[in-house]
């Protein structure tokens, strides 16, 4: 256990010399929260996507997919600069890596969830606006974990996979499709069949998991709700995690194997 968190306080140390994270990973959440709500507030309140109660677990899901680009960075930077196989020669697992960049993306999402909460509140209290209770924000924060898990080991499999000149790239295509399939900035259910398509990705279930915590209500007026839905997204959920994890754990122990 000693090996994985020196592992992991040297990684958070080099992550967070990168300017880069408190822009992508802070600010730029922050940023879009209040874009997204002074949007809203000079439309009369028109746009229920733009809520707070469905702004907040929209915002929490896309600020994850930094997370991954933070991960396929520092992974790839550290197979690129030779850090890594020089560490292979040491006692360490392949496990013991996985989980040392693992808990820097964990604590990197739990610390963005509390940003965008604490944006959240800060908001309420400007707008006068109602905000979810303390319980939700638990249970929020639990619900979010699955698809945080994936954006983590996805980082670690692009990391693996490409070089740190690729992996940005794919990064960011996956942080488009967690912004435009998870329905964050737009109001799905209004959208017939490419709806439904988004059902099968983690990332539309996750969004309306969170709005139903957070009492939010949709584009046709009715209020999130425990449904088919939210049921039928459990499973997407459970599929990609599960997999992000599989193909993360296969490739670096492959990539550990070749540069042995």
């Amino acid at each position: 256990m000693n090996k994985v968190l020196n592992f992991y306080k040297r990684n958070l140390k080099e992550v967070l010399r990168d300017p880069l994270i408190y822009i992508f990973c802070l600010g730029f959440p922050i940023v879009m929260f209040l874009l997204f709500f002074i949007i809203n507030k000079f439309t009369s309140g028109n746009t229920p996507t733009f809520e707070l109660s469905s702004l907040l677990p929209a915002i929490v899901v896309f600020s994850y997919s930094f997370v991954m680009l933070t991960l396929a960075l520092a992974v790839s930077k550290d197979r690129q600069t030779f850090f890594l196989k020089r560490l292979y020669a040491s006692p360490m697992k392949a496990y013991h890596f996985i989980l040392g960049y693992f808990l820097v993306g964990l604590s990197i999402g739990i610390s963005q969830t509390v940003v965008c909460i604490v944006t959240g509140f800060i908001i309420s209290l400007l707008s006068a606006a109602d905000f979810i209770s303390l319980g939700n924000i638990l249970f929020l924060t639990v619900s979010q974990l699955p698809i945080l898990i994936t954006n983590v080991f996805l980082g670690i499999l692009f990391g693996t996979v490409f070089n740190d000149k690729t992996a940005p790239g794919i990064s960011s295509v996956f942080i488009s499709l967690a912004g435009i399939l998870g329905g964050c900035w737009m109001p799905l259910e209004t959208m017939g069949a490419f709806e439904s398509f988004c059902r099968f990705l983690p990332f539309y279930p996750s969004v309306y998991i969170g709005r139903i915590i957070t009492n939010a209500t949709n584009a046709l007026g009715n209020a999130y709700s425990f449904n088919c839905v939210a049921a039928l997204g459990l499973l997407p959920i459970a599929f990609f995690m599960f997999v992000s994890i599989l193909l993360s754990v296969v490739a670096f122990k492959r990539s550990m194997t070749c540069d042995q």
